[in-house]
């Protein structure tokens, strides 16, 4: 339990800290600067990681069921549209915003949904009546966070800020379902890691084999949207500028993101039966308090009325209450 503890805190320092280095890269436009970082993060990095960790890893996939590949692929598809959301979100919202709401309705709805697929019946017992009464709690802390932002961006005067916050916003709520997903994934994808511990991988790190079939189908969401508006921006130029670090940093970006995947991945293993419904909360909650930590430090509220600062706290605080709820509730 401890070190499934352990893990999950390291992975979610990791996860919330994946994007603060796309505030070092403004010589390129966000997309070019998203479009190289997915190629790394959610293709290369992660077919990489399980060619180390995995032994035989081309021999696993054939003797994985169609059932198992059409609903990780799916979950996967779906998770790579919340990711593509996440990067607008963050671009129009800003990452501490962004991050609050998607990380924190993500709790909400993908620690309830691998219970649901997998121990239903706990839901008429007490422990299902806090489960839900934490993801009441969780909802009330993200309306203060949304709340939070548009008290920041009214205060600038100008309706570009009010605009962008809405459409941020919206991105934001779509990804947070979405995201959802990614545990959906971990839960129906059992079968891909009793395969990978057949063929001798270690019971942590067999979920790798499951994180680069499913991230693999998430990159195409990524890798579209991509080549759709780099080509209409005609921004592909921008590649030839002499940005030496903006190349560097992506795959940095990358191994962070598959790193805290990875991560999170062992721990649920390590956590036992309820793995990806104890694990999910306290995952979720690291990123936040992660991705604030950094949306404070690139100056994302400086000048922020004192109003929007009690209102960024106090959601932040909800929602770590919520996560401190399921976290006890799922045990």
């Amino acid at each position: 339990m401890l070190t499934g503890l352990v893990l999950t805190l390291i992975a979610g320092t990791l996860g919330g800290s994946v994007l603060a280095p796309l505030k070092r890269m403004r010589r390129w436009p966000f997309a070019n600067s998203w479009a190289i970082y997915s190629v790394w993060a959610y293709l290369i990095m992660p077919w990489l990681v399980a060619w180390l960790t995995i032994p035989d890893l081309a021999s696993i996939y054939p003797q994985v069921s169609i059932h198992s590949k059409l609903i990780c692929g799916a979950a996967g598809l779906g998770w790579g549209f919340a990711v593509v959301l996440f990067g607008v979100a963050v671009n129009l919202a800003g990452l501490t915003l962004a991050s609050a709401i998607i990380y924190g309705a993500s709790v909400a709805v993908g620690s309830l949904a691998p219970l649901i697929i997998s121990h239903a019946s706990i839901l008429v017992s007490p422990q299902g009546w806090g489960i839900l009464a934490g993801n009441a709690v969780m909802i009330t802390g993200i309306v203060l966070c949304a709340l939070a932002g548009r008290s920041r961006d009214h205060a600038k005067g100008t309706p570009a800020a009010a605009r962008n916050f809405s459409r941020g916003l919206a991105a934001s709520c779509a990804a947070a379902v979405l995201s959802s997903l990614f545990n959906i994934a971990l839960a129906y994808g059992g079968e891909f890691d009793r395969v990978a511990i057949a063929h001798g991988a270690n019971r942590l790190n067999a979920s790798n084999a499951q994180w680069a079939y499913t991230v693999t189908f998430g990159y195409l969401p990524n890798l579209a949207v991509s080549l759709i508006v780099l080509s209409r921006a005609k921004t592909w130029s921008v590649y030839r500028s002499k940005t030496l670090s903006h190349w560097l940093w992506p795959p940095v970006m990358g191994a962070m993101w598959i790193g805290g995947t990875a991560l999170y991945g062992s721990a649920t293993n390590a956590l036992g039966a309820l793995g990806p419904v104890i694990g999910w909360p306290i995952y979720m909650s690291v990123m936040i308090i992660s991705g604030s930590a950094w949306g404070w430090i690139t100056g994302e509220w400086a000048g922020a009325p004192g109003k929007a600062m009690r209102l960024l706290g106090g959601g932040i605080a909800v929602q770590a209450l919520a996560m401190a709820i399921l976290s006890m509730m799922n045990r």
